[in-house]
């Protein structure tokens, strides 16, 4: 059985916002794509283990880390898509298998938007896809 619980009301997260949340001790960032779809994906990138936002110099947004609707992150210049792939590395950096490959290496969760809230699945519960 999938379960869905709240996260954050929909209107606290429009088109091109970033912003930080927790669940079940994992943090997440979630964003909205240009064309409406909301995302949630690990906050700390796969390369290095870094968490993202603090990379950001100060008073810079957190959307700055949205870079074509993928989340860019701010150390080395990789980009993850809505999948968890690696989209891009930048060119004087070495490129893992499992990127070459396309595998997901970014956890990513399934959200949904339901009754005025961004919902997440529990799939503590249910068999992943």
């Amino acid at each position: 059985m999938t379960e869905w619980h709240d996260l954050i009301p929909v209107s606290d997260l429009a088109p091109g916002e970033l912003l930080e949340s927790h669940w079940r001790g994992s943090d997440l960032l979630l964003y909205r794509s240009s064309s409406g779809e909301c995302r949630a994906i690990t906050g700390y990138c796969p390369h290095m283990g870094n968490y993202m936002p603090n990379g950001l110099p100060p008073n810079q947004p957190l959307s700055t880390l949205i870079e074509n609707d993928e989340l860019r992150c701010p150390y080395h210049g990789w980009r993850f898509n809505d999948q968890g792939q690696c989209s891009h590395i930048p060119p004087s950096q070495s490129v893992p298998s499992a990127v070459r490959k396309g595998r997901q290496i970014a956890r990513v969760w399934p959200l949904r938007e339901q009754m005025g809230m961004i919902q997440i699945r529990d799939e503590t519960n249910s068999a992943r896809a």
